[in-house]
């Protein structure tokens, strides 16, 4: 297996990824972001959503991502944002200012987090009252559904099932901490693929954790379908929110 400098990701990321269709407008209703809001993304990577939210709303904008390469990309959105280094489980280290956040939120992010026990109770103290916590990451359900990884990538599901947590386990946590009004929401989107091009650059993290021989034959096997049309795709996550009581 391959280990995981994302350091040297932040290139792929930041080429490949684009924001999950209606999750910043979700966050910022379910939130109330407005101009006068305080909103911080956890693990922002390089910031697409939080840039977003940022531009659509007129929100502060904090990200904060434990990988220097990450920031620096995230730097070149012409969104307005604050940047820091620094990590989920140490969410205490950051300093914030107690009850000062109207939304934390965290993309595929969570999986990383051996402890969300620790970051969900940090953040409940950055929170205000009635503030809202949600993280987007995979169910079971869309890692086994997942077109096309699953199919022509499929030694991917049992690593990607082995460090994501159960969406279950997660309400339980947040419930834990002292959150509210647990809910989930499923977000998901069709697209035609037509080139191989970010999986043979393992824009994934997951294709970086199989073989050399699973990713060969599953490139193979992905080039040699797109050589007679376009894929019908899928790109889903699930996003689960809990609120600080009022």
């Amino acid at each position: 297996m391959n280990s995981l400098d994302y350091n040297q990701l932040a290139a792929e990321y930041a080429r490949h990824r684009r924001p999950y269709p209606q999750l910043v407008e979700f966050l910022a209703e379910s939130a109330g972001i407005g101009a006068s809001s305080q909103a911080m993304e956890m693990g922002c990577g390089t910031a697409n959503h939080l840039a977003k939210l940022q531009q659509l709303t007129g929100c502060t904008a904090l990200g904060v991502d434990p990988f220097d390469d990450m920031l620096k990309v995230a730097a070149s959105h012409e969104a307005e944002l604050e940047l820091r280094v620094g990590r989920a489980e140490e969410i205490a280290a950051l300093d914030l200012p107690e009850a000062s956040l109207d939304l934390i939120f965290s993309v595929d992010m969570i999986h990383y987090v051996r402890e969300p026990a620790r970051y969900f109770a940090g953040a409940f103290k950055a929170l205000k009252p009635g503030g809202v916590l949600c993280t987007a990451t995979d169910s079971e359900w869309i890692i086994r559904n997942r077109i096309p990884v699953a199919q022509h990538f499929p030694a991917t599901i049992e690593v990607e099932l082995a460090r994501h947590h159960p969406i279950d386990a997660l309400l339980a946590a947040l419930e834990d901490a002292g959150f509210v009004h647990g809910q989930q929401r499923l977000f998901e989107s069709a697209y035609e693929l037509t080139d191989a091009t970010k999986y043979r650059e393992k824009a994934f993290s997951s294709l970086h954790l199989i073989s050399d021989e699973e990713f060969e034959t599953g490139l193979a096997s992905l080039t040699a379908e797109l050589a007679r049309g376009p894929i019908a795709a899928n790109n889903r996550t699930c996003a689960v929110l809990a609120r600080r009581p009022a």
